[in-house]
């Protein structure tokens, strides 16, 4: 076996120097770039958060909302409803020729009212 020349190693540890000098830069970039992501991370982390939230808080504002309309127009079909069964013109008094309320108490109004003018 050949010994390498001295000259030949000195070439191969000027050559291995150069190439920890640029690894140990290319470390250092490396940590740069990795502590800079990890300061953005918690922003770009943040944003996504907000936006998913704000996309969700949205959605059910629109439901919500919706919903609010259905129960609206339930509750005034259902005042509506008592107010035909107040008024004696539902189909059910109708079809069954039951008085309204109201009439009923006119007639108890009227009745009260004549009983009194009888007493006195």
């Amino acid at each position: 076996m050949n010994q390498p020349s001295p000259e030949h190693l000195r070439e191969i540890a000027a050559e291995l120097r150069e190439l920890i000098t640029e690894a140990h830069g290319a470390l250092k970039d490396l940590r740069r770039e990795t502590r800079e992501a990890r300061e953005l991370l918690p922003l770009l982390t943040d944003e996504l958060f907000s936006a998913e939230v704000k996309k969700q808080l949205d959605e059910l504002s629109v439901a919500t909302k919706q919903a609010i309309e259905d129960a609206d127009a339930r509750i005034g079909k259902r005042f509506d409803q008592l107010g035909d069964v107040l008024m004696g013109e539902d189909r059910q008094s109708i079809r069954q020729g039951k008085a309204s309320l109201t009439t009923i108490a006119r007639a108890n109004i009227a009745q009260q009212t004549a009983g009194e003018a009888d007493r006195e």
